[in-house]
């Protein structure tokens, strides 16, 4: 039952990372048919008895997070059918996979929201290793808009994603290409 639990939580945060890719263009079609393995799962899951409450109680959370993705991917697949402007949900999401802490910046001009919001994540981990020296503000948007404008050039990609990770005691920032239409 545990591993069955754990399958569905594995299924269910790839099927949020295929949608995630398909409404920002990334993905061409939409993960139907892994969607249709997932709800199917899901349903054989929400009659199925656990052994103990624990694990009754983490299948309802799974089934219950499900739920809230399912509703939030209907509601932009319907925008998306009915040809509403869905750039304003592609912000949202860009914000939430912020909050995880992966800032995908195309340009540091129209991004001043995430180049803000990985500065804040910057210092919060310095202030985690208990610096107090931390870089200011304008001179990591300077840096970023380099780094961003370098790679742009270098691969011809359309945004680049940056990661605030600590290595061996020090704070790092790692930046990746991500690769769509320019």
């Amino acid at each position: 039952m545990v591993n069955r639990i754990q399958k569905l939580e594995n299924n269910i945060n790839l099927l949020k990372a295929q949608y995630d890719q398909y409404f920002m263009g990334v993905l061409k079609t939409s993960p139907s048919r892994l969607a249709d393995e997932v709800a199917k799962e899901v349903r054989a899951m929400a009659t199925t008895k656990a052994p103990n409450t624990a694990l009754q109680f983490r299948l309802q959370q799974v089934i219950a997070r499900y739920n809230t993705y399912l509703n939030f991917w209907q509601r932009n697949l319907r925008d998306l059918e009915e040809g509403k402007n869905v750039r304003r949900r592609d912000s949202d999401l860009a914000l939430a996979r912020a909050r995880n802490g992966i800032f995908e910046i195309s340009s540091t001009e129209t991004d001043r929201v995430l180049v803000e919001s990985l500065y804040r994540k910057i210092t919060q981990e310095y202030r985690g290793l208990g610096s107090r020296q931390v870089p200011d503000l304008p001179r990591v948007r300077e840096m970023v808009k380099q780094q961003t404008d370098s790679i742009k050039e270098k691969y011809k990609c359309s945004s680049v994603e940056y990661r605030v990770v600590v290595e061996d005691g020090k704070v790092k920032i790692k930046a990746n290409p991500i690769m769509g239409e320019k």
